[in-house]
């Protein structure tokens, strides 16, 4: 198989053909029995999480927020989902990876990078912590993403666009009188989002220009009511409620990751001075599919000992009779199973091999090492596969949190010969005792917890892991940055509530009227919306900040292709790069 290298001399090690049969054939017919079972779904747990210190937690969502204005483009089984990481070997280096762009698609989005962040080296000290200069950036800011990411916008205008007369007729004709202000909120989203749409022949700063006030006015209508009622409409996989909620929360999130962006350049200056941004090859698809067996029973005696083969006989049997055989053979034809290496753990590979070089002048971290620990953002919530090879990794780098899903395309990173082998190995050995007992569960239950979407559908403030509800773009983040020692526990225990809510307040009430054009944020995933009105700040932390999320795109299902069915014996030679 054909693999592409960050680095000369590079000796990728094989994997023997047994632990590739192995590892592939759980995750085959996990992915398998979620189709089956896709009636009895049950909910994934919320992807919110308290990272801890509110320092570090900034940071990580900083992280995530750059590669989720990287990752341009909606399926294409997932392209130009990214990853990133800043290291520091006495200049910081942006390390930025995609699933499958290309090399003219890698230096594209590594020049689009490197302008933002130069955009924020360019600004003084005092322009940063002034609102009426914070504006201009933003805008300024704003305009080049939405640019960049036309592709994956124009997707979410379209459906958005596609669904919303429904909810607009739908809200109207509820007799609550939050159903007329639903659907008051929803109808003035329409014209501007056909004049984005009638743009899209036009220049990309031409489209941006149009997209910009229309995120401007789903963010004033953000929060109360309509946030809630889109919740409480069916949440089936059908509802045009569902896709509305989604895509809005999807185009919002663009006004988060910039708030981010800014608020970081406030809070670490240095990321902004003197630094570089790289890019590392995405790799190529496997073109030698392990063979794996066809069958549930084949691949259930596999995983099987004395105790439970009678019971997995009696699954087999079952979901035999449910045609799982042909779903099997469906998901490992070589023309559909052709697992790629995600922009995460093709990352991290990298860095390590890096931190490996025998002739580097100087140790390479982490930036901030020491307080931050070792992570990898990323344009979207880590499939499961990410995650559980994280999860297993002996460096103890963190990548985001998963969302849960099962993507069969995946492989392990390539590896620098034999010498990494060995942990190479045990890594996937523990995958492959994961995956199984994942089979079990499923079994079992018959149910597989997964999302519709890789990415959430709420934004949040990664400050008060709560929706945010700030409507005003001001010098409220420069008070987040100062609230570096405050916990989040205690600001819920409420030791904290009060003062920080008053100066919030006092904050927001000296502002003038327009600065509620530059506007709260959300996150990755988000998708909430209201009526326009004044909004204090919830909760106590309630900040244009916000947290990490995904972006949504799907890496589109992996297909499994791979041929057949037995045990090989080990075979080196024949061997092949998971």
């Amino acid at each position: 198989m054909s693999a592409t290298n960050d680095a000369d001399g590079f000796d990728p090690a094989f994997l023997s053909p047994s632990l590739r049969k192995r590892f592939y054939e759980p995750i085959i017919l996990l992915d398998v029995l979620g189709s089956i079972y896709r009636n009895n779904v049950v909910d994934a747990p919320d992807l919110e999480s308290d990272w801890g210190k509110p320092q570090q937690q900034q940071y990580f969502v900083f992280l995530n927020k750059l590669a989720q204005i990287c990752d341009s483009q909606k399926g294409d089984l997932g392209k130009t989902c990214s990853a990133i990481v800043i290291l520091d070997s006495g200049t910081l280096e942006y390390r930025l990876a995609s699933n499958r762009r290309d090399e003219h698609e890698l230096n594209t989005a590594r020049d689009y990078l490197k302008g933002i962040l130069n955009d924020l080296r360019n600004v003084s000290d005092s322009e940063i912590n002034q609102a009426k200069a914070k504006r201009a950036i933003f805008s300024r800011i704003l305009q080049k993403v939405l640019a960049f990411n036309r592709p994956r916008l124009e997707h979410y205008l379209r459906k958005l666009l596609s669904k919303l007369q429904f909810c607009i007729d739908y809200a109207a004709d509820d007799e609550a009188e939050e159903g007329g202000q639903v659907s008051q909120a929803l109808e003035q989203l329409r014209p501007r989002i056909e004049a984005a749409l009638t743009s899209l022949p036009s220049r990309g700063d031409e489209f941006a220009r149009h997209v910009e006030p229309l995120l401007r006015t789903i963010n004033k209508s953000y929060g109360s009511p309509l946030d809630g009622y889109m919740k409480r409409r069916p949440q089936d996989a059908d509802s045009p409620w569902n896709d509305v909620r989604h895509a809005l929360g999807r185009l919002l999130s663009y006004f988060i990751a910039i708030r981010v962006i800014i608020v970081a350049r406030s809070n670490w200056p240095r990321l902004f001075e003197d630094f570089e941004v790289t890019t590392i090859p995405s790799t190529e698809p496997l073109d030698d599919p392990p063979d794996v067996r066809r069958t549930a029973k084949g691949i259930l005696q596999r995983m099987s000992n004395k105790s439970n083969l009678e019971l997995y006989m009696s699954h087999a049997k079952t979901l035999e009779d449910q045609s799982i055989n042909k779903l099997i053979s469906k998901r490992v034809r070589p023309d559909r199973f052709q697992p790629i290496v995600h922009a995460e753990t093709n990352l991290l590979a990298s860095v390590l091999r890096s931190q490996a070089m025998p002739d580097r002048d100087g140790p390479l971290r982490f930036f901030n090492q020491a307080e931050f620990g070792m992570y990898i953002g990323a344009s979207k919530p880590s499939c499961k596969l990410c995650k559980l090879y994280f999860d297993a990794h002996p460096s103890g780098v963190k990548c985001r949190d998963t969302h849960g899903n099962l993507y069969p395309n995946w492989r392990a990173p390539d590896l620098d010969g034999a010498r990494f082998e060995k942990d190479r190995n045990q890594i996937l050995e523990r995958m492959v005792k994961d995956m199984r007992n994942q089979v079990d569960s499923a079994l079992h239950s018959h149910s597989y917890p997964g999302r519709r979407n890789d990415s959430r559908d709420t934004p949040t403030n990664p400050l008060s892991d709560t929706v945010m509800e700030v409507h005003f773009f001001s010098e409220i983040d420069d008070v987040a940055s100062r609230m570096g020692n405050l916990s989040v526990a205690s600001v819920r225990a409420g030791s904290g509530t009060s003062s920080v809510s008053g100066l919030l307040r006092a904050q927001a009430q000296g502002l003038d009227s327009a600065s509620t054009t530059g506007q709260a944020d959300d996150d990755h995933n988000g998708s909430r919306e209201t009526t326009p009105q004044p909004v204090t700040p919830k909760r106590g932390v309630a900040v244009d900040n916000v947290d990490g999320d995904s972006d949504e795109e799907e890496e589109d299902d992996d297909d499994d292709d791979d041929d057949d069915d037995d045990d090989d014996p080990d075979n080196e030679k024949g061997g092949a790069l998971l």
